[in-house]
């Protein structure tokens, strides 16, 4: 049986911290080292484990995915707007980045879910 990871895993396992940290510029600046280094933490213990073809990893994975998208609409519905104002001007930012997000997101939780990705991690 090989044991090589596909290259789908591999990409995922190296690349899945890019879609919950698309934030706008501003809220990115605005974030402590401490919080980096959580996030830092979980994505390279959550890469290593995909890595290993271990099943938490890949339902840790699907959470987090999904749980930045829930999260990334309800931020929008009530934050799109500069303000709360619904006359006020769109936030680009946080549009673009909620939408660039949003895909990545997607992109992943429908890759990790492919039958070669999944017979890999059995």
């Amino acid at each position: 049986m090989n044991r090589r990871p596909p290259t789908r895993l591999l990409l995922i396992a190296a690349l899945q911290f890019i879609p919950p940290l698309v934030l706008p510029p501003d809220l990115l600046a605005s974030m402590s080292p401490a919080v980096w280094g959580v996030v830092a933490v979980l994505f390279l213990t959550l890469g290593i484990n995909l890595v290993r073809h271990r099943a938490w990893a890949r339902l840790a994975t699907v959470f987090v995915q999904g749980f930045s998208i829930i999260v990334r609409l309800l931020v929008l519905v009530g934050h799109v707007r500069v303000g709360g104002d619904p006359t006020a001007a769109v936030d680009g930012w946080l549009l673009g980045a909620t939408v660039v997000s949003m895909a990545l997101s997607g992109l992943i939780l429908y890759t990790i879910d492919t039958p070669e990705v999944q017979m890999a991690m059995q």
